[in-house]
């Protein structure tokens, strides 16, 4: 089962300055997916404005982070939601492998 690793709590924010323009601010996590290889992928995980961190843990994506963009295509939006896997989840996926 592909899921997403949370390993800490914790969040940096960014901050890009633009030339006569209001700063940018993202706060970001470290995340990683696990896709069927050796070793899960690490990224970066936008959090919302006044979005806490979320809890280590393994987590699902939550459909509402996808987006139909240009030419039809399926994309993951800015704004990354995630969902925790259950105990139950996680056992019946290790009895499956």
């Amino acid at each position: 089962m592909n899921c997403i690793i949370i390993k800490s709590a914790t969040s940096v924010v960014k901050t890009i300055n633009r030339a006569g323009k209001p700063a940018l601010h993202f706060n970001e996590q470290c995340a990683a997916i696990e896709t069927g290889d050796d070793f899960p992928k690490p990224f970066k995980l936008t959090l919302g404005e006044n979005e806490k961190p979320y809890p280590p843990g393994r987590y699902t994506l939550d459909i509402a982070s996808l987006t139909v963009g240009d030419f039809d295509s399926l994309q993951v939006g800015r704004n990354i939601k995630l969902i925790p896997l259950t105990a139950s989840v996680l056992a019946a996926n290790a009895v499956g492998k």
